[in-house]
């Protein structure tokens, strides 16, 4: 499956439609009983059940993802949404946890060298609904381990395996939604390299996303940089932003004989194990954001 993960992904703007999609995952969140909403309590992320499968793992398209091999995976829950920086705020506030005071946020023909900034002050969030980014691996394991002693629950993050399996959704083609050669349709469901990124990228940075990637979605997915998550339409197992957007942390790093871990993330993702009677959560977390 072909992953458009740009760090760059497009962030809305504060217009009335980046407000309402706020409004509408903020909503689902506070209203879902899988949330605590009270005062300093861990927030819990929204879940999907992710059934039991095998699929192969891995592509022809990039030495390291290579070799092909089947994997079978257990039937668990992940979050449908990209850890937010309000979810992440739960546990500074709750741990005085020491974040990274640096990262590389900030553009100049490509992402700077590590610069000031943090989770809460960065160059590509301006809102609470955003993922979290500008974290390390220690901040997000840090946090699943928090989120887990909080609810009594098995939180941690995903394997890689089950992050592409459960990003694959059951199919065999370049993305979820079909191959999409003609990149004319991928900014239903993600927030891309993409025509109004070009713009802001030249107009920001003095740069292309052809001197990054050398390729380019001919659509407009309406955002600039970081996006609310949740804008864009899930995957067959009811994920979001499993595309793009930022990158997400995970659970393994890539072995010498098997492919588990191109690039280190930038996110993170919750997810839950569960055995027959018992649901265990699985926390997805990253150096940018954290995926339940």
């Amino acid at each position: 499956m072909k992953l458009n993960t740009c760090v760059t992904a497009l962030f809305l703007s504060a217009t009335s439609q980046a407000l309402f999609a706020g409004a509408t995952y903020a909503n689902e969140a506070y209203s879902d009983e899988s949330y605590a909403i009270e005062k300093n309590s861990a927030i819990e992320p929204i879940m999907a059940t992710i059934p039991a499968g095998s699929f192969e793992m891995g592509s022809i398209a990039s030495e390291n993802s290579q070799p092909l091999h089947q994997v079978n995976v257990s039937e668990f829950s992940m979050g449908k949404y990209e850890v937010t920086v309000n979810e992440f705020r739960q546990f500074v506030e709750a741990t005085n946890y020491a974040v990274p005071q640096e990262c590389r946020h900030q553009l100049n023909g490509w992402f700077r060298a590590y610069s000031k900034g943090n989770w809460e002050t960065n160059a590509l969030n301006t809102s609470e609904f955003q993922p979290v980014v500008c974290i390390n691996w220690q901040a997000a394991n840090a946090y699943s381990q928090w989120l887990a002693k909080e609810t009594g629950k098995p939180y941690r993050l995903p394997t890689e395996a089950e992050w592409e399996y459960a990003a694959r959704a059951g199919t065999k083609t370049d993305y979820f939604f079909g191959d999409d050669t003609d990149l004319t349709k991928v900014c239903d469901y993600a927030n891309t390299a993409d025509l109004m990124g070009e713009n802001v990228l030249q107009r920001d940075s003095n740069t292309s996303y052809y001197n990054w990637s050398g390729d380019m979605s001919n659509c407009d997915d309406h955002s600039a940089y970081a996006s609310i998550v949740g804008m864009y339409k899930a995957n067959q197992f009811g994920l979001h932003d499993v595309v793009s957007n930022v990158l997400e942390m995970l659970a393994d790093c890539r072995s010498v004989e098997v492919s588990i871990i191109a690039i280190p993330p930038l996110m993170a993702r919750l997810s839950l194990m569960k055995n027959v009677k018992v649901a265990q959560p699985v926390v997805a977390v990253g150096t940018g954001v954290i995926h339940l």
